[in-house]
């Protein structure tokens, strides 16, 4: 805002109430000071404007009527005030003007409308209040009218922004843009005063979304309203300043999405001239003020990087640091807790050096909305690697990966969360880990932290499932665990709602579960509730069967195998690197994709399987030597046990770029006893939260009964790839499994294979399954007509459910964006209860399914004898083990024996 003059209309106004002026000429001249306010001027006067106004309501009889406009504006006066000291006492008096107005107007005063809806918009104002709620609850007011509506709309849609600037919740983008196109339908004036402001929001609105969806057609709608709104107002206007700061920073925006070359540096150009002007024109003393400093650097940073002028860096820590001094000198200003943050990053950015960095960063994370503090703490991390203070990088880590749970919070959809994860944390947990060990701390601790900050989303579906976990908080605070499930159950049923006010719901759940979770933690013995376990607690947990995970960093690598009693041994892997990981990783995927290819589409000629057979050779060869065999020999497993003998039992937990690779086949070519497979029986494990607690009573489970088959030899989606191996599958399994219940082909659904999930003491499902690397919870098995997808299975509570056999095509694949989150159809079912799964890494052919599918069977006997929660682990890895020897006894290609995955 820009300041205009109010000593002349402050005089009138003194005198006009002095001498019992008419309210309608006192109020007039009133609200031209309130806007001089806004614009700059003294806060005393707005003050003086509401002192005066009340002192000329209170000389009115009771039935005045021009009581109701007097309350208004002083009620407006003080909230001005309010906005800009951030005084208790304006507030208070703003409420209790705009209450009186409100009980003087009556639902038939021409302003009732009016004055009810700023009523709502002055009470939110109150610390503690769900602002969005009672905006929403105000917009839904049968009583208002539609101009009144749209303004209460268009001030809703601020605070939606506001929510997904705090949390990424893209639903709230969605809920904006929707009400911001219908505020400009409900109040389509184009000619009264407010036109430009309605502009402006709506153009916001379409903007947020544009960046967040990188859609250059929202974008340009965005930069249209905007530009329409600056051009409703003039220079010198007190509001030109923040729709011209808006209309640039908007052009900035879409100039770092799509320009290139030339263009986008003459619209870079362009939007930090138009927000210097903003910056210039605007006064420091107003609220908005830091804002504007904050898109004015923000845009000579990104003029800097593609013209590499140190100028324009500098010019931009001198804008935020008068941005920082307004902001100090502003109890109200707004975006007070991101200024800090930035502005470390534009000196960092300066000087890797900078001496003031470390305290803007600290202060930066301690006030910054958490994604950005994981997105500030990583790079402070980073730069202390480059230092080689890695005591500085292993304490700045602990903290971004404290923060990860808060930044991909529950309260945002599950997709939200993985685009979340995809920005700010692929390779955090796998550097936290190497970063420990380089900063000499424990192995123990090196492995919790890298547990603490890898799969996320699989660690989020357990706290919500396993009410287990509340045994002894019962024992201490039987209310706290009742809070708990009532919570829990409450969320489950919003988990997946859009927008509106079930996405308030949720958000707000998620508040109450986390500062429950607080309580419980504060309860002796409870320190570490849904936290990973400590190292003496895996340990414990870990039983007879040792894990080795595999850890993958630009820091270093290395296997960290946890042993029942022997706490964590640290295995150095130093001719492991992630660079050659990543490319050995991308190498043996591209190679199975061309060797999965039906004929019927252009299979492989002759020499292209011998070519990429021989890359998955020469893979596997690579993972022997660099990983499996040194992994091995520090488990004392250097030799093939005799015939008949069943190797030991080995859980495998990689992570980064061998999350993609087979393991359990690396083997060293013409060596038969230099193979995992001839040493040791291979399960994964995505995370050691899915180790159970020995301890802990198993949680209750309905009532099951029998083995499930679920047949989609034809889809409806896939008419083109019809599996008849899938019926024939079933038709086996009911043949050598009494238990067995199969579904009929044409009515399997969604719902009818959930049901039976629900009640089935294990599953097979037979038909495709499809792997969705950028968002992974959209993988899903294909059904008739629909498909079950990984979000549909984590909502699920499978406990109970033994086994979990998919026999389709990329169930235990997730994909390179996500790498440490290990979200596939087959750790799905894992994290909804089920005891053990198994998948497969890749598309299978018909007849190797139908193969490894018998012997696997044959070996495992019955899928649903034993006690309730199905077959024991060992037993299930066992029956794969074998399966995978006998399909290679007949078929010599890793892409026949390798495949299935076991999962427990």
């Amino acid at each position: 805002m820009s300041r205009i003059p109010v000593e002349a209309p402050l005089e009138e106004l003194e005198r006009l109430c002095g001498e019992d002026h008419s309210p309608l000429d006192c109020v007039q001249v009133a609200q031209d000071c309130i806007a001089g306010v806004q614009g700059g001027a003294p806060l005393d006067v707005a003050e003086r404007v509401a002192e005066l106004l009340a002192a000329r309501r209170k000389r009115l009889s009771e039935d005045d009527e021009g009581r109701v406009s007097l309350y208004y504006v002083e009620a407006n006066a003080w909230r001005v005030r309010y906005l800009h000291a951030g005084r208790e006492h304006d507030l208070r008096r703003a409420i209790e003007a705009i209450d009186g107005a409100f009980a003087a107007a009556g639902p038939d005063h021409s302003m009732y409308s009016q004055i009810r809806a700023d009523r709502a918009i002055i009470h939110v104002l109150r610390p503690g209040t769900d602002v969005i709620g009672e905006l929403r609850a105000t917009v839904q007011d049968p009583d208002i009218d539609s101009r009144t509506r749209a303004r209460v709309m268009l001030n809703l849609v601020n605070e939606l922004q506001q929510r997904y600037i705090a949390t990424q919740d893209s639903t709230a983008l969605d809920e904006a843009v929707d009400l911001a196109d219908q505020a400009l339908e409900l109040d389509s004036r184009t000619d009264d005063d407010k036109y430009w402001w309605r502009l402006m929001r709506a153009g916001q609105a379409h903007v947020f979304k544009g960046a967040h969806n990188r859609d250059a057609a929202s974008f340009d709608q965005g930069i249209a309203l905007h530009l329409r709104s600056v051009a409703r107002l003039r220079p010198g206007h007190p509001y030109w300043p923040g729709a011209l700061n808006q209309f640039a920073s908007a052009l900035h925006g879409r100039a770092l999405m799509t320009g290139s070359g030339d263009s986008q540096r003459r619209e870079l150009a362009l939007a930090v001239h138009l927000l210097r002007t903003s910056v210039h024109m605007a006064d420091p003393a107003a609220p908005d003020y830091p804002t504007f400093a904050e898109n004015l650097a923000t845009a000579l940073r990104g003029l800097w990087r593609v013209t590499g002028e140190q100028s324009l860096l500098d010019e931009a820590i001198t804008v935020m640091e008068r941005g920082r001094a307004s902001s100090e000198a502003s109890p109200t200003a707004r975006e007070r807790d991101s200024l800090a943050m930035v502005t470390a990053m534009l000196r960092i950015a300066r000087d890797p050096r900078d001496p003031e960095f470390p305290d803007l960063l600290a202060e930066g994370l301690s006030n910054a909305h958490p994604h950005s503090a994981v997105l500030g703490g990583l790079l402070g991390a980073y730069l202390e690697t480059e230092a080689e203070d890695w005591q500085g990088a292993a304490d700045l880590l602990r903290h971004v990966v404290e923060r990860l749970p808060h930044a991909i919070s529950e309260a945002i959809p599950l997709e939200d969360r993985e685009r979340g994860l995809a920005t700010i944390a692929t390779d955090l947990a796998r550097d936290a880990g190497a970063v420990f060990l380089r900063a000499g701390r424990p192995v123990g601790e090196a492995l919790q932290i890298l547990e603490s900050g890898r799969t996320l989303l699989i660690g989020q579906a357990l706290a919500r499932h396993r009410n287990a976990d509340l045994d002894p908080v019962r024992a201490m605070s039987p209310p706290l665990a009742a809070r708990v499930e009532e919570l829990r159950a409450e969320l489950a049923r919003v988990q997946d709602a859009g927008h509106g006010p079930n996405a308030d719901r949720r958000h707000r759940l998620v508040g109450e579960l986390r500062e429950v979770t607080e309580q419980i933690r504060s309860l002796p013995g409870l320190d570490r509730y849904l936290l990973p376990p400590a190292p003496g607690e895996l340990a414990r947990r870990v039983g007879a069967v040792p894990v080795a995970t595999v850890n993958v960093s630009r820091f270093r690598c290395d296997a960290l195998i946890l042993r029942e009693g022997g706490g964590t041994q640290l295995v150095p892997l130093p001719d492991l690197t992630q660079e050659e990981a990543a490319r050995r990783a991308e190498e043996f995927t591209a190679a199975v994709t061309v060797l999965s290819r039906p004929l019927q589409q252009g299979g492989p000629t002759l020499k292209e399987r011998l070519h990429h057979g021989a890359v998955l050779v020469e893979v596997l060869s690579w993972l022997w030597e660099t990983v499996a065999e040194p992994v091995l020999a520090a488990l004392g497993i250097t030799s093939v046990p005799g015939t008949g003998t069943l190797p030991p039992h080995l859980r495998w937990s990689p992570t980064g770029p061998l999350t993609l690779l087979p393991l359990h086949a690396a083997e060293r070519p013409g060596t038969p006893g230099d193979s995992v497979m001839a040493r040791v029986v291979s399960s994964y494990i995505p995370t050691l939260r899915l180790l159970d607690d020995p301890r802990a009573e198993a949680a209750p489970s309905p009532p099951r009964e029998g083995y499930l088959v679920v047949p989609v030899p034809h889809s409806s989606l896939m008419p083109e790839e019809p599996l008849e191996q899938a019926g024939e599958e079933a038709a086996h399994l009911g043949a050598v499994l009494p238990q067995a219940r199969s579904l009929e082909p044409e009515g399997v659904s969604a719902p009818v294979v959930q049901a039976g999930l629900g009640g089935a003491r294990g599953v097979h499902f037979a038909g495709h399954g499809i792997s969705d690397a950028h968002h992974p919870s959209r993988s899903h098995l294909v059904l008739r007509d629909e498909i079950l997808t990984v979000a549909d299975l984590i909502a699920q509570r499978l406990d109970g459910l033994g086994l979990a056999f998919l026999s389709a095509c990329h169930t235990a694949h997730a994909g390179a964006r996500l790498p440490d989150e290990i979200l596939h159809l087959t750790s799905a079912f894992r994290a909804a209860g089920a005891r053990n799964a198994v998948g497969a890494l890749w598309k299978t052919g018909d007849e190797h399914a139908r193969r490894f599918t018998e012997v696997f069977y044959e070996r495992l006997g019955s899928p649903v004898d034993g006690d309730t929660g199905g077959p024991d682990p060992e037993r299930v890895a066992a029956a794969v083990h074998h399966a995978a020897v006998r399909v290679r006894e007949e078929y010599e290609s890793p892409m026949a024996w390798a495949p299935f995955v076991h999962v427990g």
